[in-house]
């Protein structure tokens, strides 16, 4: 009797493992970069095909074009196949024009894409954003944690990983353009893994950036006798530096270190309080970001004394003096603010002009609140704030109302600046007026969308499980009065360990 032959059973062979597992036919954990099948028993990843997009997908957008002074680029870089192409189109198309629904931006609408046709690292990063934002976009809902089956977000980490590994191979050249290039790729990884919920990855890319200003900052110094100026430096350098200052004031409310960057007045642009003026809302947000950066590191140095944790040790004089002299700033800030409006009164403002007119005015009142109320030992305090809530709450509704009536549901679900989400959840938090709290929450969630590192669906979630811990008998929509042992000093602590 002849032994009977044994036969392999069959099983599909997969399409999305490394090329060395599949060329081995063993499972692979498919980890992005390189897979750990490979690199724990001492292999070489070969690595991955590049994912390819579906054939024919129809956009959605068939509302109004975005408006915004955007040049056009068309790209056809060699070795980049028509997958990238289309994302890259994408991009200038759509990306960008959403990126900047707040304020116009050189970075946005001209520096990256100019940069895009010379440094590949930079193309591929602008591509895997894009593509994140197309599978968003097809799905009606603001970016979400990466999800391996879904096709977009492989062929998006395939092009992220690409950019960092052509990043590498540019930082060791002489090249003196090689700073811009690097903060650039900055901007674009954190905005990346903003959108898929990694936290930590993004503040470690902010981290990075802040460290090539800091000692771009201290080589200057090193030749000057006083500070210099961010305005010294070339035009893209500054407005590259004042993007990733921007998302730096928003790592205040992630993590423990708040905002990184804390650096001389003179350096962070503040001024002559005698001296300003301002002439753009460019310049008007521009204005801000210091004296934002400023509020929001004076209140986390407040914390410990606020808690009761080093009161015999907290200087109160010359916190109460550091207050004073930041408030002096934000009220210089507003006023400039207003006589720039009142100049303009003549002149109509289009949508997005009177929309941004609003969010500052908004983003005053918010600023004002947390600045005045940093000292404050009792949480029974912002009840005398009432009208401040009730007053942002109206002109968060009025935005968000004029982008609905504008475009409808196509309204941006991606967006680098801080717009409504702050000041909204500031009042989620510090209200205890029910029908105003209530009313905050619910704006929140009448627009998924993601400003810069705030995601409003999770920041929903947050607020909502807050409310129920302090006031648990309010939910008849009754006023509900909380008192002192029931109130929550702070949540403003998203956890960044990991993706979210």
């Amino acid at each position: 009797m002849q032994p009977q032959t044994r036969q392999r059973r069959f099983s599909r062979r997969s399409r999305t493992g490394c090329q060395t597992c599949r060329s081995r036919r063993v499972k692979c954990d498919e980890t992005p970069g390189a897979c750990k099948q490979c690199t724990s028993t001492g292999r070489n990843c070969d690595g991955y095909d590049l994912p390819r997009l579906p054939v024919g997908m129809k956009r959605r957008r068939q509302d109004l074009a975005w408006s915004g002074p955007s040049m056009r680029i068309l790209l056809d870089l060699p070795g980049t196949n028509s997958d990238e192409r289309r994302c890259f189109n994408v991009f200038q198309t759509y990306t960008v024009p959403m990126m900047v629904s707040w304020f116009d931006s050189e970075v946005w609408q001209q520096i990256v894409l100019q940069m895009s046709q010379a440094e590949p690292a930079i193309y591929h990063a602008v591509v895997a954003l894009s593509a994140i934002h197309e599978d968003s976009d097809k799905a009606g809902l603001p970016p979400g944690a990466m999800d391996i089956r879904n096709t977009y977000h492989r062929f998006a980490l395939a092009q992220y990983s690409k950019a960092a590994s052509m990043l590498c191979k540019r930082l060791v050249s002489n090249d003196p353009q090689v700073r811009a290039v690097a903060l650039m790729c900055c901007i674009m990884f954190i905005c990346f893994d903003l959108c898929r919920g990694n936290y930590k990855a993004a503040f470690t890319h902010l981290q990075n950036g802040v460290q090539i200003i800091e000692g771009q900052i201290a080589k200057a110094n090193r030749r000057h006798t006083f500070p210099q100026s961010l305005n010294s430096w070339s035009p893209t350098e500054y407005a590259l530096t004042r993007v990733l200052l921007h998302l730096d004031v928003q790592s205040a409310h992630f993590g423990e270190s708040g905002p990184l960057l804390h650096l001389h007045p003179v350096v962070l642009g503040e001024g002559s309080r005698d001296s300003l003026s301002l002439n753009s809302l460019k310049e008007v947000k521009q204005s801000l970001d210091p004296i934002m950066n400023n509020i929001l590191r004076f209140r986390r140095s407040c914390e410990p004394y606020v808690r009761g944790d080093i009161s015999g040790l907290f200087d109160i004089s010359g916190a109460s003096a550091e207050q004073r002299r930041i408030q002096a700033h934000l009220d210089d800030h507003i006023q400039a603010f207003e006589d720039f409006v009142l100049r303009r009164a003549s002149y109509p403002a289009d949508s997005k002009d009177a929309r941004s007119i609003d969010l500052m005015r908004m983003q005053n009142e918010a600023l004002t609140n947390i600045l005045e109320t940093s000292l404050v030992t009792s949480e029974m305090i912002y009840d005398g704030y009432l009208p401040v809530y009730k007053k942002i709450t109206r002109l968060a509704e009025k935005i968000i109302t004029s982008f609905q009536s504008e475009y409808g549901t196509h309204r941006p679900c991606i967006v680098m600046d801080m717009g409504v989400i702050p000041s909204l959840l500031w009042v989620c938090l510090k209200c205890r007026d029910f029908p105003t709290r209530h009313r905050a929450v619910k704006l929140l969630e009448r627009w998924p969308h993601r400003e810069g590192a705030y995601d409003s669906h999770l920041l929903v979630q947050i607020v909502k499980d807050h409310m129920v811990l302090e006031q648990p008998s309010a939910g008849d929509g009754v006023t509900a009065n909380v008192p002192e042992y029931a109130r929550i000093d702070s949540v403003m602590r998203v956890n960044t360990s990991g993706e979210e």
